[in-house]
């Protein structure tokens, strides 16, 4: 069943109704789903779907050659000499039929022939523009994607008609894989298997957070158990180097110089493999809301949530786990740890619940920003954080987020109005967002009923978003 991304098929099944030529580019990390995608799309079209190989450029060019001849039909047909006459092939033949082109992996074909997208530009602005082609051009290597395809330096830079950055699902949606259960545990079940829907399919009903993550992680036989390994190696070739940086961090070392001490590195090294997992989409750089991208405060954080969990508790334990151990590793590393693992994912279903609102038009300001922020209060000197902050203007949302068992009393409420006091520059509106796993004290639900200015969201909410805001 096809799950999750309807709005994106949506979108491209509305291109190719136009009956016009189409040059789309499709890219994201690696299993976010790009190739369902584009199968689900090419269901009941006329269809050619090239996976580039990481060979050289003759032996990709011959088995293209074989898939497009066993396409028409034609036997006995010596390889196409170039791409060029690939391409002018397939465009004679279709003449005015629609034909999707899809080359997945296309950064493959790029590194082995320079040439190739000077190849592409040409074609499309002689010829195929004058047909009825849906080209493709898919990758996951995300910085080639933005830079050597997308970017203004690129030969067909200008051509494209649409493009799709795919990323993972968020909170909900995932929710939507999960079925029978809570929802507090399907956003603990989201913290371990992330957003990607072939992770989420791991996940068995009937069955409790501790037995899927043993069942899905902690065997050396799971689907889990070596996962990022096997796509990193598909990525680079010093993984013994990019998996302890991804480790370091999942493990709390957020900045280069604490990254590079923990692992022995130089910090110039770090900085630069840290550069290759960002455009690879293991890593992000954050900045303080506000702040320059060149800010001194950068920080790096892991996108996907499953290789946050994987290198947090599996990579260091897989000794353990090699011996059969999965029961001591659950009970002594993952349980006792967990609660503290889930602030911050509890923190990323809120910032993605204000994004949801946000677009929906539910929320007092349409923001156009949101992120976090950290920093010095100048009268107390105390370094503070807070965990959401949204901008329109001059007016303001601030985020709390708690997990925690206990309910959320007033001085989280204060404490936030003070910390916004020292962030903020401008005298706008403004509101404050508490969000809570285990809801909020008397006197936090008689502060907001008092006081319009007051959200409060709680589980039952951040699940099922069933309120709006008054429009």
């Amino acid at each position: 069943m096809f799950v999750g991304r309807e709005s994106e098929l949506a979108d491209l099944n509305q291109m190719y109704w136009q009956d016009k030529f189409q040059l789309f580019v499709l890219y994201g990390r690696r299993r976010v789903g790009k190739t369902t995608l584009l199968n689900e799309f090419c269901k009941d079209k006329t269809a050619i779907f090239y996976l580039a190989e990481q060979s050289n450029n003759k032996l990709n060019l011959d088995k293209f050659s074989a898939l497009v001849f066993q396409f028409y039909g034609e036997t006995a047909l010596e390889p196409f000499s170039s791409w060029e006459n690939a391409l002018q092939y397939i465009h004679q033949r279709q003449k005015e039929e629609r034909l999707i082109l899809i080359f997945d992996e296309f950064p493959y074909l790029v590194r082995k022939n320079k040439a190739l997208l000077s190849t592409f530009q040409h074609m499309i602005d002689h010829t195929l523009q004058y047909g009825k082609l849906f080209l493709v051009l898919c990758g996951s290597y995300m910085g080639f994607m933005e830079k050597e395809i997308l970017g203004a330096k690129s030969p067909i830079f200008g051509r494209r008609t649409g493009q799709l950055h795919m990323k993972a699902f968020d909170y909900r949606t995932s929710a939507d894989f999960l079925g029978d259960f809570t929802e507090e545990e399907k956003l603990e079940l989201y913290g371990a298997f992330g957003g990607t829907a072939l992770y989420l399919r791991q996940v068995q009903e009937g069955k409790t957070l501790e037995e899927n993550i043993k069942q899905a992680f902690l065997r050396v036989t799971a689907y889990l158990y070596e996962e990022p390994l096997l796509l990193l190696r598909q990525e680079v070739q010093e993984t013994g180097i990019y998996s302890a940086i991804i480790e370091t961090v999942a493990r709390g070392a957020t900045k280069t110089n604490e990254i590079a001490t923990r692992i022995g590195e130089e910090q110039a090294k770090c900085i630069k493999y840290c550069s290759t997992l960002c455009q690879l989409g293991i890593l992000y750089k954050e900045t303080p809301f506000g702040e320059k991208e060149s800010s001194r405060k950068t920080i790096y954080g892991i996108s996907d949530l499953m290789f946050r969990f994987w290198y947090r508790y599996v990579f260091g334990n897989r000794t353990l786990l090699e011996t059969g151990a999965g029961d001591i590793v659950w009970k002594r590393r993952i349980e006792p740890d967990y609660s503290d693992y889930m602030g911050a994912v509890f923190e990323k279903a809120c910032r993605e619940y204000l994004l949801r609102r946000n677009r929906q038009g539910a929320l007092p300001i349409l923001f156009s920003g949101i992120g976090r922020w950290w920093g010095t209060d100048p009268d107390t000197k105390r370094q503070v954080e807070i965990d959401l902050i949204a901008e329109d203007g001059e007016d303001y949302i601030f985020g709390e987020c708690k997990w925690r068992r206990e309910a959320l009393g007033l001085p989280v409420l204060r404490e936030l109005q003070q910390k916004a006091d020292v962030f903020r520059k401008k005298r706008g509106r403004t509101w404050y967002y508490l969000f809570s796993k285990s809801g909020f004290t008397k006197a936090v639900l008689e502060a907001a009923q008092e006081d319009e200015a007051i959200v409060l969201v709680g589980l039952g909410e951040l699940m099922h978003e069933d309120s709006v805001w008054p429009l």
